[in-house]
C-alpha cells in the first residue's frame, strides 16, 4: 500500500538486541539444552533483561552477569541471592533452584517473598506519580 505521493510507507529497522538480551538468550538456550527447562525473556526499560524460569525464579542480566533470588537449598525457608558470570554456571544453579521450587506446592510460593514477574514489570513501566 502506498502513501500519498506514491511513496511506500517507511520501513523501520528493528533495534538491535541489547547485550543483556543476548546474554539472556544464551541462558535460555543453555537451560533448554542442558536441563530441558523452558524459560522466556523480558526486556526492561533499564536495559536489563529478565529470564523467567519459574514462579518466583527470575534471573536478571545486565549484559555481563546473571543474578537471582531463590530459596536456600537447606530448606530453611530463607532466601539466597545467587550470581554467575557465565550462562553455563547460571543454568546449572538455576536448574537446581527450579527443581526445589517445583517440588513445593504452588500455594506456598504465593505468599513468599520471591519476586514475581508481574511485580518487576509493573515497577519498570508504571510511574508512581
Amino acid at each position: 500500500m502506498s502513501r500519498r505521493g506514491g511513496l511506500p510507507p517507511p520501513v523501520h529497522a528493528a533495534a538491535p538486541p541489547t547485550t543483556a538480551r543476548l546474554r539472556a538468550e544464551e541462558l535460555v538456550a543453555e537451560l533448554d539444552r542442558a536441563h530441558g527447562i523452558s524459560a522466556d525473556i523480558h526486556e526492561l526499560r533499564s536495559g536489563n533483561a529478565i529470564v523467567s524460569v519459574y514462579r518466583g525464579l527470575l534471573a536478571y542480566s545486565d549484559g555481563e552477569n546473571f543474578w537471582w533470588t531463590s530459596p536456600k537449598l537447606d530448606g530453611s525457608g530463607d532466601h539466597l541471592l545467587s550470581a554467575a558470570s557465565d550462562s553455563t554456571t547460571a543454568a546449572e544453579r538455576l536448574a537446581e533452584h527450579y527443581e526445589i521450587l517445583r517440588a513445593r506446592p504452588l500455594t506456598t510460593l504465593l505468599g513468599c517473598e520471591l519476586p514475581l514477574l508481574a511485580d518487576v514489570i509493573l515497577a519498570e513501566h508504571v510511574d508512581p506519580r
